[in-house]
């Protein structure tokens, strides 16, 4: 069975890099940290992709592309 992992999570792994991370360098760590066959959930979707999560975060005004990557909003984070 695939983990289900809650997206706070991995808004917190990008939260702690101090460059902007492509979408690629998000796929690896989350890989590394959860599994290549991870899915994510929020309090609004369920069994999320990578890219699907990334997209999510970059509509809710979570993440900001920086560059060539992306960035944690730290202003507009939820705290559940």
């Amino acid at each position: 069975m695939t983990e289900s992992i809650h997206a706070h999570e991995l808004l917190n792994l990008i939260g702690q890099q101090s460059e902007p991370l492509t979408l690629d360098q998000i796929k690896a760590l989350a890989a590394e940290r959860f599994g290549s066959d991870a899915r994510f959930f929020t309090c609004r979707l369920d069994d999320q992709s990578i890219e699907q999560i990334v997209t999510f975060f970059v509509k809710m005004e979570k993440v900001a592309p920086m560059g060539e990557g992306y960035v944690l909003n730290r202003g507009n984070l939820c705290s559940h």
